[in-house]
């Protein structure tokens, strides 16, 4: 299980293996905040049209890695979390 904290809008690569989005936790919704979940060949995985505080439990497969953009008028954080072998296991 891996976990990143993202704050501000932008485009970021989580992950570069395939792996498994697991959770999403809302810190800060942001000014009109949305956000994008795609792989690492850019296919949608799960998109929130708006965003508000709170925690969301997910499942969708990534290949190739995990992406997220995400788009505020200021300030907006996420935390993401998702399921990804380690080295042993590949």
């Amino acid at each position: 299980m891996r976990m990143a904290f993202v704050e501000g809008p932008g485009a970021f690569r989580l992950a570069r293996r395939d792996c498994e989005l697991y959770s999403v936790q809302i810190v800060m919704p942001g000014d009109w905040g949305k956000a994008w979940f795609k792989t690492g060949r850019g296919r949608p995985i799960f998109h929130m049209p708006s965003t508000f505080t709170g925690s969301f439990v997910l499942g969708g497969g990534c290949e190739d890695g995990l992406i997220l953009e995400l788009y505020a008028l200021k300030f907006i954080a996420f935390e993401v979390n998702w399921r990804e072998p380690d080295r042993r296991l590949i």
